[in-house]
């Protein structure tokens, strides 16, 4: 029996092709579809994995220079502070002014006709002003430790730490102790170490009036008023800034510095050594060149040569509140 034959019409057979045209239409879209969710789905994926790995590279920088400070300050051994205090006259001598001169003349600034500025106990005060975090407060101490120990001495080893901005080895001024018979060192670390510094330590009124007065035109820029560090050398001399770039000591911990103090031909030697020379040499112009074992020794009389011209008066006094004794100590009230 012969199987009948179907035959479609030219019309059919349109419609057919239609519908498979919508059907292939739909299978396109919904594959589209499908393959738009799962390349947003592949991005977003890619995006978090970007941000995780950012986070983690941010995290590593953090831990690490957090590891590295640590390491730093736990190369401060009791022998590097105890060295700095004891500098032999023949290795100062040998740097002289470690070339500073030019960067030096640019800082020091010397006050005409003001009294001679004595602290608590009625001598010369040599006053400082700085933050932990601040890395050029963290040269200028390096230097103004090998100074201060030419006239009196800590009672106590400061403490080591390292500069939140930049991470400079040095030491804190905070909660000193400093006797001597020539000077009275006044040191005030207004802000801590912290990543965002906070408060420390706070300027007497006295103290922000000498701030407002040198810290600022024409003894500096209007730019840079306010700087930190900012020392006073019984108010005949000023300066704003380290004498030196604290870029040198990045890198280094604090017996690296040390050794490289003690050799005379490294840049950290001569930028320390030769800061250290130019304070001795101001200090001496308030001291009456006392004691003179120190401030007759070379290169101090030259250096001397070199400051610029203020006018000294030692008959007039400008004295800080005795009762401040504490807080001018850098210690807490």
């Amino acid at each position: 029996m012969s199987k009948t034959k179907h035959t479609t019409s030219a019309a059919q057979r349109r419609e057919q092709e239609r519908l498979r045209r919508t059907q292939r239409g739909q299978n396109t879209r919904t594959t589209n579809k499908r393959r738009q969710q799962k390349s947003s789905l592949n991005t977003w994926l890619l995006i978090g994995g970007i941000v995780v790995a950012i986070a983690l590279i941010i995290g590593g920088f953090i831990y690490f220079g957090e590891q590295q400070k640590a390491t730093i300050t736990k190369t401060a051994t009791p022998n590097v502070f105890k060295s700095l205090t004891t500098v032999k006259p023949e290795l100062l001598s040998s740097v002289g002014t470690g070339g500073l001169d030019k960067n030096v003349a640019s800082i020091i600034k010397p006050v005409k006709g003001a009294q001679v500025l004595k602290g608590p106990t009625g001598k010369p005060e040599v006053f400082y002003m700085g933050g932990e975090f601040c890395p050029y407060c963290g040269a200028q101490r390096w230097a103004m430790i090998v100074a201060l120990s030419k006239f009196g001495s800590f009672q106590k080893p400061l403490t080591p730490i390292v500069s939140s901005e930049s991470n400079v080895p040095t030491y804190s001024f905070y909660q000193s102790s400093y006797k001597s018979d020539y000077i009275d060192f006044v040191p005030v670390e207004v802000s801590d170490n912290q990543a965002s510094p906070q408060p420390l330590e706070k300027l007497t009124p006295q103290q922000e009036q000498l701030v407002k007065t040198y810290d600022a035109p024409p003894y500096t820029s209007a730019q840079s008023a306010g700087s930190f560090p900012f020392l006073s050398i019984a108010s005949q001399f000023v300066s704003a800034g380290a004498y030196y770039s604290p870029d040198l000591l990045v890198g280094h911990s604090f017996d690296d510095i040390l050794n490289q103090i003690q050799d005379p031909t490294t840049d950290i030697s001569r930028s320390v050594l030769g800061s250290a020379n130019y304070l001795i040499a101001q200090i001496c112009k308030t001291t009456n060149n006392q004691p003179g074992n120190v401030c007759t020794a070379d290169p101090i009389p030259t250096i001397q040569g070199k400051l610029p011209t203020a006018l000294i008066d030692n008959s007039s006094v400008a004295s800080i509140d005795a009762p401040r004794a504490a807080i001018l100590r850098g210690q807490r009230a």
